[in-house]
């Protein structure tokens, strides 16, 4: 597979990939949180990229084993499922000739769901950072899209408050919405990675053993 550009980006970059979603999410929220900036109203947390020194931590939720979380309050991004949905069949877009070479152009949307932790040692503080996240993405929904290539962002939905299910020391306000963006590859009709699977299947004499013994992890080459 190759991946290939979405032309016609409205802005600097267009969003491809989950991760590079979970990316344009957590910088985002930074810059809300920045100090300095022109929106309004002016938070009492800011955040800094040194996290000796940020009053709130913006991070992936990968990130959320730092040890200074438990006194200072958090926005961890992360995203739960990934769903490729089909636009045309076989996800086909068209077949350009490109060096002598036919490559298939492929492309699909996907979705993938964002989850947002808003944490803090006490409750309400958490609250009114998952509320502060909410109204900044729902009201700036429109622009993200438009400058990151998002094909549609769902309505922002702020959960209850409860005890964050990773530290029983914070409570987390979660803040989950949809984001759907364009997916596009290209891809050889005669792909190099099932031309070598076939080479080792002509040598075999039973191809269905072949592939049970690598499920069940058993020695290869084969005896």
């Amino acid at each position: 597979m190759i991946p290939a550009p979405t032309p016609g980006a409205p802005g600097v970059f267009r969003v491809s990939t989950p991760m590079t979603a979970l990316g344009v999410f957590v910088q985002v929220l930074r810059e809300r949180f920045t100090d300095g900036n022109s929106i309004d109203p002016v938070l009492p947390w800011t955040w800094e990229n040194d996290p000796n020194t940020t009053k709130i931590f913006v991070e992936s939720g990968w990130n959320d084993n730092l040890e200074a979380r438990n006194v200072r309050p958090g926005v961890w991004v992360d995203r739960q499922q990934n769903v490729y949905g089909k636009i045309a069949l076989g996800d086909q877009d068209q077949m350009p000739v490109s060096m002598g070479v036919r490559l298939e152009q492929f492309y699909c949307k996907g979705d993938v769901d964002i989850i947002i932790d808003c944490t803090s040692t006490k409750p309400a503080e958490s609250a009114i950072i998952g509320s502060v996240v909410q109204d900044f993405l729902h009201m700036s929904s429109n622009y993200i899209q438009a400058y990151f290539g998002f094909h549609d962002m769902s309505p922002v939905v702020m959960n209850q408050t409860t005890p964050f299910e990773k530290d029983d020391k914070l409570w987390s306000t979660p803040v989950q919405f949809r984001a759907t963006y364009e997916a596009r590859w290209a891809s050889l009709p005669i792909a190099n990675v099932l031309n070598e699977i076939g080479v080792k299947l002509k040598d075999l004499e039973n191809p269905e053993t072949f592939f049970l013994e690598i499920v069940l992890r058993k020695p290869y080459p084969l005896d």
